[in-house]
């Protein structure tokens, strides 16, 4: 069989807009599998965030709450969280009452993160 012979042009025109409609109508079916999986699977961080109260202000006498995660009673890292608050408000240490702690979502990409440990590492390295 040879297509020259016997296929005229609106032949060949109706073979390509039928095919085509073939490709959108399988893109389109492709799309809305995607879409289904995305309903199904992906999970919406930024609701949360917008539904977080807001830090109050840290004073004398401050009260850190609103916790999600506690850590293991390690008394280290409450000793080094209560001076740095002290150090940041010029009270005491004995006027700070911690009752939990919790660790911040990383939003912030890593090399801003880096970019901001080299500055206080310099910062802390020029006040020796």
């Amino acid at each position: 069989m040879n297509l020259q012979d016997g296929v005229n042009l609106s032949e060949g025109l109706i073979v390509t807009l039928f095919s085509m409609g073939i490709v959108f109508l399988t893109l389109i079916i492709i799309s809305f599998i995607l879409g289904g999986f995305k309903a199904i699977f992906y999970k919406d961080d930024s609701k949360k965030t917008s539904v977080q109260k807001e830090t109050p202000p840290i004073g004398d006498n401050a009260i850190v709450e609103d916790t999600e995660e506690i850590v293991d009673n390690d008394e280290e890292i409450v000793a080094v969280i209560a001076a740095a608050i002290a150090a940041h408000t010029g009270s005491r240490v004995e006027n700070i009452n911690i009752k939990n702690i919790r660790r911040i979502q990383q939003t912030s990409p890593i090399w801003m993160k880096a970019g901001r440990e080299r500055a206080v590492y310099n910062k802390i390295s020029k006040m020796k």
